[in-house]
């Protein structure tokens, strides 16, 4: 009864609800105002900003998955003198709450940036709240570079990315267009800074024609804008955009998961509304034609997938442990194998794949060099000489060590789940890719999707690869069945680095509710 016990777990409480509210949130502020600053150029002499007008302004937006109220969005902009100097202040906050299976959950991302009145960043601050604590960034540009310093429960790290003058801050777009509002046919082309992210991405935007769009207080004509946000690493956020005539943004909607945001009043934005009332973990889960037999005994599984309006082939990850090959342009045969340190059944096309140092070091969210941690593996694997058969100890410690099944969190980190013993598979992972690193293995995360027999139909789940004999061996703690068979099917896989490791989780974003599987044979 524990084997669908946990699997039933699994449906219900998975990577899917938790890391697609964080990236909903990240999509969303992606565009939380607009016309932060409305004269100027980013780069522009700033002797002469004593005579750049800045207006005081708070915009709202309301936010809706499907029919779903599921947030509001708050932009402020006003004129401060820091040191002397006049710069512009703009604050952000992005609110959702949504139910995962009938367990609300709820997340924010607040940002502060200062910029000079031509709109060139100064510095910044960030707040992600997806965990016990929240995710906390600080960023200042110093000699063409940003300075970046993070921080999570009990752990800060400081990093540096170049930087230019040139690049716009987390309102670059809505700058953009009120600075000089784009006309039917236009493209423009600039590098920014995404909040939640923070990182610097390429940014897309061409403009159709104008056309008559209903927002919630009437309809009205206005121009479309394709935008395509392009993150370091290739990976991309679409959405469009509807502007009027002065190049206000008056509504957007994500290509992912029916996120779209209307501007609206203060008062209509913080209606309660049914707000929570969107269940995110409904309809995520993808049927399959045919019952799988006891799938986590599986050696080899072929499947055929089909990604309606895109390339499964662009979106499955090969290697070792699952080979993808395209059919056409929307479907691929996929074919994963229960790969172990001394099995010879794997993909023989696989590409190389030897992980670098980010996979064995600490991180915000991967804490293995936290006291408690440390001393956990140590105390579980220390004397474990075999590199496998101590990841497999550990494998089952966290999956005794969680016994506390609370889903109102959306991404906890290592050393918030071992205070709160508490968490789904992304909290599984976590805490294990900590302490497999802390004994000396390398490991990571893969994020994609497990089949579940109570549903006949995959659902979105985290679990992990740990590096073994120069292969990267993929275990499961939400699971602790020795290593896993051929029913896991990868989108991706990351070490969890950094703020950016919340967009590691978009291949989810961009295949949820567009996935069809097929089995075609089992062994």
């Amino acid at each position: 009864m524990r084997y669908f016990a946990t699997l039933h777990e699994i449906a219900l409480h998975c990577l899917g609800c938790a890391t697609l509210l964080t990236l909903s949130a990240i999509l969303a502020s992606a565009g939380c105002g607009n016309g932060a600053n409305e004269s100027g150029v980013a780069g522009e002499d700033a002797s002469s900003n004593d005579n750049i007008p800045i207006a005081e302004r708070e915009m709202w937006n309301v936010c809706y998955m499907g029919r779903s109220k599921v947030g509001y969005e708050r932009t402020t902009v006003r004129p401060v003198v820091r040191e002397g100097r006049r710069v512009v202040e703009i604050e952000g906050l992005v609110h959702l709450a949504v139910k995962r299976f009938n367990d609300a959950t709820e997340m924010e991302i607040r940002f502060t940036s200062r910029e000079t009145p031509e709109g060139s960043l100064l510095d910044f601050e960030s707040s992600v709240s997806a965990g016990v604590a929240p995710l906390v960034t600080h960023g200042k540009v110093e000699g063409g570079q940003l300075r970046i310093r993070t921080t999570t429960q009990g752990k800060t790290t400081a990093t540096a990315i170049p930087w230019s003058d040139q690049y716009g801050g987390f309102l670059a777009v809505e700058q953009s267009l009120g600075r000089g509002p784009m006309e039917p046919g236009e493209r423009r082309t600039m590098r920014a800074l995404v909040p939640g992210s923070n990182q610097v991405a390429d940014v897309e935007l061409l403009a159709g024609d104008h056309e008559s769009v209903k927002l919630l207080s009437g309809t009205y004509d206005l121009l479309r804008i394709d935008s395509i946000v392009t993150l370091p690493g290739g990976q991309s956020m679409r959405e469009t955009l509807w502007a009027d005539r002065t190049g206000e943004i008056l509504r957007r909607k994500a290509d992912t998961m029916s996120l779209e945001s209307y501007r609206v009043t203060k008062a209509v934005a913080l209606e309660s509304g049914d707000a929570g009332a969107y269940d995110l973990g409904e309809g995520l889960s993808v049927r399959v034609d045919r019952p799988l037999d006891q799938p986590h005994d599986t050696t080899r599984i072929r499947y055929r997938v089909t990604l309606d309006g895109g390339d499964p082939a662009a979106v499955f990850t090969a290697g070792e442990s699952q080979r993808v090959e395209a059919i056409d342009a929307n479907r691929a045969e996929v074919t994963v194998f229960a790969l172990r340190p001394d099995s010879g059944d794997s993909n023989p096309q696989a590409p190389d794949d030897p992980g670098g140092d980010e996979y064995l070091r600490s991180n915000h969210f991967v804490q293995s060099d936290n006291p408690t941690i440390a001393a956990m593996a140590e105390e579980v694997a220390g004397r474990i000489e075999d590199p496998w058969q101590a990841a497999l100890a550990l494998e089952q410690h966290v999956h005794r060590v969680i016994t506390n099944r609370d889903y109102t969190q959306a991404f906890a980190t290592a050393a918030e789940v071992v205070e709160t013993a508490a968490g789904d598979c992304t909290e599984h992972a976590v805490l294990l890719a900590a302490l497999t690193r802390a004994r000396g293995i390398p490991s990571r995360v893969a994020i994609g999707l497990v089949y579940m027999p109570s549903h006949q139909a995959f659902g979105y789940h985290m679990w992990n690869e740990v590096r073994i004999k120069e292969r990267w061996i993929p275990i499961d703690a939400t699971l602790a069945r020795g290593g896993i068979g051929a029913a896991h099917l990868k989108l991706a896989h990351h070490s969890l680095d950094g703020a950016a490791a919340y967009v590691s989780f978009l291949p989810i974003a961009q295949v949820a509710g567009r996935l069809k599987i097929e089995v075609l044979d089992v062994q």
